[in-house]
C-alpha cells in the first residue's frame, strides 16, 4: 500500500510539470497565430523563422509562398518574451556589387555591360544594364533584428571550396563556443543581453533569404 501511495504522490508531482511546459507551448503559439493575424492583413510580404520546425516560410495574407529548410541551428541565449520583429540592418560578408560610373549630378549609375563588336552586316547591339540576381546573393550574412537579437546565416561549404574556404570555415565552426561567451560578457557588462541564433541553410536559399529579406521587413520568430 505504500509503494502504491508513493507511485501515485511521484505522479501527481510529475504532471503539473508537464502540463506547465505544454501551456507554455500553447501560450507562445497563440501569440505567434496573434502576431500573424496582423501581418496578414497588411498585404506585405512577411517571415516566419520556425526554429522548432527547423524551416522559414515566405507568407502574404497568410499563406505561404516559399519554404525554406534549416539544416542545422546553434544558439547563444534567447530573448524572453519576443515573437514578431523587423529586421533593422543585414550585414554580409560579402557584399552584393555591381560596376558603377559616375555621372555629373555626383550621382551614379550601374554601368551598362559593353557589348561584343557587331559582325559585318549586323546592327550593332544596344548595352545590357547589369541586375543583381540570387546567384549575385551573399551565403554568409547577419540579420539583425530590432531588439538586437542576431540571426546569422551561412550556407553549407561548397564542394569546389578550396583549402583557404574550408580552413576558415572550420575555424568559424569550431570558435562558435569559444568566442559567444566573451561576447556575452562584454555585452553584460554594458548592461545588455548577447542572443544570437545561427542557422546553416542550403547554399541556394541561403541567397534567396538574403535576396528577399530587406531591411524594414517583418518577421515572426517561434523559439525552440
Amino acid at each position: 500500500m505504500r509503494l502504491f501511495l508513493t507511485i501515485i504522490f511521484s505522479l501527481l508531482l510529475w504532471v503539473p510539470s508537464a502540463t506547465a511546459g505544454e501551456l507554455a507551448e500553447l501560450a507562445q503559439t497563440n501569440r505567434l497565430l496573434q502576431a500573424e493575424y496582423e501581418l496578414a492583413k497588411s498585404q506585405q510580404l512577411y517571415f516566419i523563422f520556425d526554429l522548432q520546425a527547423a524551416q522559414i516560410l515566405f507568407k502574404v495574407s497568410g499563406v505561404s509562398v516559399a519554404k525554406l529548410p534549416i539544416l542545422s541551428l546553434r544558439s547563444w541565449g534567447r530573448p524572453a518574451d519576443g515573437i514578431a520583429y523587423t529586421l533593422e540592418k543585414r550585414t554580409a560578408r560579402k557584399e552584393p556589387t555591381r560596376e558603377q560610373i559616375a555621372i555629373p549630378d555626383g550621382k551614379e549609375e550601374p554601368k551598362p555591360a559593353t557589348p561584343p563588336p557587331a559582325k559585318p552586316g549586323e546592327a550593332p547591339k544596344a548595352p545590357e544594364l547589369q541586375a543583381l540576381e540570387i546567384a549575385d546573393m551573399p551565403t554568409e550574412y547577419t540579420l539583425q533584428l530590432n531588439d538586437g537579437t542576431l540571426l546569422t546565416v551561412r550556407s553549407t561549404l561548397a564542394e569546389t571550396a578550396d583549402f583557404k574556404e574550408k580552413f576558415r570555415y572550420s575555424v568559424d565552426k569550431y570558435s562558435w563556443y569559444l568566442t559567444r561567451p566573451l561576447l556575452s560578457i562584454w555585452h553584460h557588462r554594458h548592461g545588455s543581453e548577447y542572443n544570437e541564433m545561427l542557422l546553416t541553410l542550403p547554399e541556394r536559399e541561403a541567397r534567396m533569404l538574403y535576396w528577399s529579406f530587406q531591411e524594414g521587413a517583418r518577421c515572426l520568430v517561434h523559439w525552440p
